[in-house]
């Protein structure tokens, strides 16, 4: 199964947690972030922390789009068998899971939007639920008949 995250996005609490940190801590920057940032006019130890911040909320991302991916292949191989999810991607800036089943050779591709998803794991919302499983039913329909 492929997982992927598409896209960029930094989290408020990843920023702050970087934003304490002492200078040393900071990773250094490539050659190449060093351009960046010099042809941005920001501080080199700004732009450190903007990447930082930006790598822990992509490892935030790509842990809930494998942990969405685990779940909807558990559901889906209850509904259909021999159902097979090919690819999970997030892409933050839909806001939405795409993502590609297989079944007996024949690709679907579902959209879920990430708040769905949101609900559900932060808390557990049977709203949340209803509306993943009416996306799977109408996606699967016509696949199964």
């Amino acid at each position: 199964m492929d997982i992927s995250v598409e896209g960029l996005r930094t989290s408020i609490t990843d920023w702050e947690a970087v934003r304490g940190l002492p200078k040393e801590k900071l990773p250094p920057l490539s050659p190449e972030q060093r351009e960046v940032a010099k042809k941005l006019q920001i501080p080199e130890e700004d732009y450190a922390r903007s990447a930082l911040a930006g790598q822990k909320t992509m490892e935030k991302l790509v842990a809930k789009t494998e942990r969405f991916a685990g779940y909807l292949q558990q559901d889906l191989r209850k509904r259909v068998p021999r159902a097979n999810i090919e690819r999970v991607s997030l892409n933050t800036w839909d806001g939405k899971f795409e993502i590609t089943v297989e079944i007996d050779g024949s690709r679907t591709p579902l959209g879920i939007a990430e708040e769905v998803v949101d609900d559900l794991f932060e808390s557990g919302a049977s709203d949340a639920q209803r509306r993943l499983e009416r996306i799977l039913d109408l996606a699967l329909q016509a696949r199964v008949s």
